[in-house]
């Protein structure tokens, strides 16, 4: 076989393959998820949407939009912390994270930021700095407790 034929049936074969594209992709698609490297079109919608539904400042106005048209797919999520105030002074911000442990000992570091209009990392690293706060247990069924410094 010559180069000359080698050319032309791989050019038959490529021409072959984008006559029957989409259905190439189904298929391929469809066996990629039998061997467990992809997930099925359309699964990561509601993944997206009860992820987004899971956070502490979601509203029904912040639920992310879905957008396609022939030439690309488009997920708008809305920010999440825009209208989050951001301007607590640092020096108080041991004292209130104090008041909203002692008012619910319960609290998660996410809703104190919340509350306090800062961000989580921050409110766990005030806290690691703090000698009397520590918490007791582990995840939601834990609790904090400040002890008195004499």
């Amino acid at each position: 076989m010559t180069a000359y034929e080698s050319i032309s049936i791989f050019i038959g074969i490529l021409a072959l393959l984008m006559s029957f594209g989409s259905l190439i992709v189904a298929l391929l698609a469809d066996v990629f998820n039998r061997l467990g490297y992809m997930e099925r079109k359309g699964s990561g919608f509601g993944k997206i949407i009860s992820g987004y539904e899971f956070q502490i400042n979601y509203s029904e106005g912040k639920r992310p939009t879905f957008r396609s048209d022939r030439y690309q797919f488009t997920v708008v999520m809305p920010n999440l912390n825009y209208s989050v105030p951001q301007d607590v002074p640092q020096d108080k911000l041991d004292v209130k994270i104090l008041n909203l442990i002692r008012k619910d000992n319960k609290i998660s570091t996410e809703k104190m930021a919340i509350a306090l209009g800062v961000s989580s990392k921050t409110i766990k690293r005030h806290i690691k700095e703090m000698d009397n706060v520590c918490y007791v247990g582990r995840g939601f069924s834990g609790y904090w407790e400040i002890t008195d410094k004499e």
